[in-house]
């Protein structure tokens, strides 16, 4: 379900981020059950609040602390769900300033 065109559409297979952020620059919701990862309904993941305020905390921390840049040339294919196949090779370099 994750990857499927009749759910996300043709660039299905594209990282794009701004799917995810609306017009108006705030953070679009899709439903539960098109991204089966803590499944949905009545049987939800128990952690699945926990998990992803976790995520948000790590990724905050790492985007405020560094620059990320992508490695030029690296191959950047999808496999399993919230993997990829080769990894994401990513350049950091520590901010030298902080606001």
């Amino acid at each position: 379900m994750g990857r499927m065109k009749t759910i996300w559409g043709e660039d299905c297979m594209e990282f794009k981020p701004e799917r995810w952020i609306s017009k108006s620059g705030e953070t679009k919701n899709e439903p539960s059950y098109k991204f089966p990862i803590f499944n949905a309904g009545p049987r939800t993941c128990l952690g699945k609040n926990m998990a992803l305020s976790q995520l948000k905390i790590v990724a905050t921390t790492i985007i405020y602390h560094y620059h990320i840049q992508l490695v030029e040339g690296h191959l950047v294919l999808p496999a399993d769900v919230l993997e990829m196949k080769h990894g994401l090779k990513v350049r950091l370099n520590k901010r030298s300033q902080l606001n």
